[in-house]
This record gives C-alpha cells, structure tokens and sequence, in this order.
C-alpha cells in the first residue's frame, strides 16, 4: 500500500511542477481529471476482471499504457486518447463475457 500511495505523490508532484512551470490551468484539471479517472478504472477493472486471469492480466497492461500515456500527457502535452479508452474495454470485455457465459457463481 505504501507503493500506491508514493506512485500517488509522485503523478501529484508531476502534475504541481508542470503547473508552475508553464502556469497552464487548462492541462492541469485535465491531468488531473485523467489520474482521478485513471485510479477508478484501475481499482475497479482489478476487482472486476479478477475472476477471469488472462483478462486481468490485459487490464492491467492496459492500465500501465494508461499511465504511460497521462505522463506523455503531462510532459510533451500528447493526449493519447485511445490509451485512455483501453482499461474501460477490458471492464467491457468481463462484461460481455459473463453475460454470454454466465458469472460461473451462480447457485
């Protein structure tokens, strides 16, 4: 827990120093807004994408391009926006699957 919390600090760190170098309000609530979205999707895709491994394995290599892509956001102002999408396909995905599938804990 005291990784997350130290990744926390540091996306916080980067996205403060980039506003006070540049004073660019607009890039910093939108970096901000993305890390906001970016801890929902991770925490709730790691639970939701659980039961299914090769799945959870996608979501979290879709996480970790989404988290590269908020730093290329931050330094060399390139909104990937797609890189931001991939998370939120893999939770799509479990979706899809336990619906035509079944969630397998049925009694």
């Amino acid at each position: 827990m005291g990784r997350l919390a130290f990744f926390i600090l540091i996306i916080a760190t980067f996205i403060a120093f980039d506003w006070y170098k540049n004073k660019d309000t607009k890039k910093s609530i939108i970096a901000s807004l993305l890390f906001i979205y970016l801890l929902g999707v991770s925490y709730s895709g790691a639970i939701l994408t659980r039961p299914i491994l090769p799945l959870f394995i996608v979501h979290i290599i879709f996480v970790i391009a989404s988290y590269i892509a908020l730093f290329a956001y931050i330094l060399k102002r390139k909104f990937l926006w797609y890189l931001f999408l991939l998370p939120l396909f893999s939770i799509l995905l479990t979706f899809g699957i336990n619906f035509i599938e079944g969630s397998r804990f049925e009694s």
